[in-house]
């Protein structure tokens, strides 16, 4: 994977001023944060597991058509969702809070064969997503990654169909996953700043979530999201 998100095409890290710039204009900053300060506990019911996705979704423009439209039928996809992957999250969510490490560097602490072990099961726990997001028109690839972050924003990055596509130019979001965290090492190893702590206003905190604000960034000006 080739992917320029954090570098220029000449492999030159973005500076932290414009990195900065960036995450001062997002769009979804509001709603990102909401996220990450609800996700801090999910229940064993699904409660906050489907508001969190809601709340992304709807933010996102996924409800406005396709499988999530309409406000019974999100809610009864988000219900099966829950039924089929919750205690794999849930179980995830726990080891997280209980390994010690930082919640918002979570993916850069953790050692190499734990980091190669849960970015396999995150891609498992994707591809069982997708018979619930898969459209008409679509794989539900962006579904998935959009739901899974909602879930677990310190560990996994909502991609849409333009970075998929052209992008990060895979159908494997474990590659992505990899991806970033591979691009975040070598640029805060050249810059000697923490991804993480670049949103002054302090909302966006998780690695994932300033990642995709580049990520989001990287895409060509000249292509449009469909769907």
């Amino acid at each position: 994977m080739e992917a320029r998100v954090l570098f220029t095409p000449e492999n030159t890290p973005l500076s932290e001023n414009t990195i900065r710039q960036k995450l001062s204009v997002f769009t979804y900053t509001d709603a990102v944060d909401r996220v990450i300060n609800k996700s801090k506990e999910l229940d064993k019911d699904g409660k906050v597991f489907i508001e969190c996705a809601t709340l992304i979704l709807s933010n996102f423009g996924m409800t406005r058509s396709g499988r999530f439209r309409g406000e019974a039928n999100k809610e009864e996809i988000l219900q099966d969702i829950w039924r089929e992957i919750g205690d794999s999250l849930v179980a995830i969510h726990n080891s997280l809070f209980g390994s010690g490490l930082s919640r918002d560097r979570f993916l850069l602490e953790l050692e190499q064969n734990q980091l190669e072990k849960l970015i396999a099961d995150i891609w498992i726990l994707a591809k069982k997503l997708l018979p619930y997001t898969m459209g008409r028109y679509s794989y539900g690839l962006v579904g998935a990654s959009k739901i899974l972050f909602a879930a677990l924003p310190e560990i996994v990055l909502p991609i849409d169909n333009v970075q998929w596509l052209h992008v990060f130019q895979t159908v494997d979001l474990g590659d992505v996953l990899n991806w970033m965290v591979f691009e975040i090492n070598n640029w805060e190893n050249a810059t000697g700043t923490k991804l993480n702590e670049l949103d002054a206003s302090r909302r966006l905190t998780t690695l994932p979530s300033v990642y995709n604000v580049m990520a989001m960034e990287a895409r060509p000006k000249d292509i449009k999201e469909e769907g």
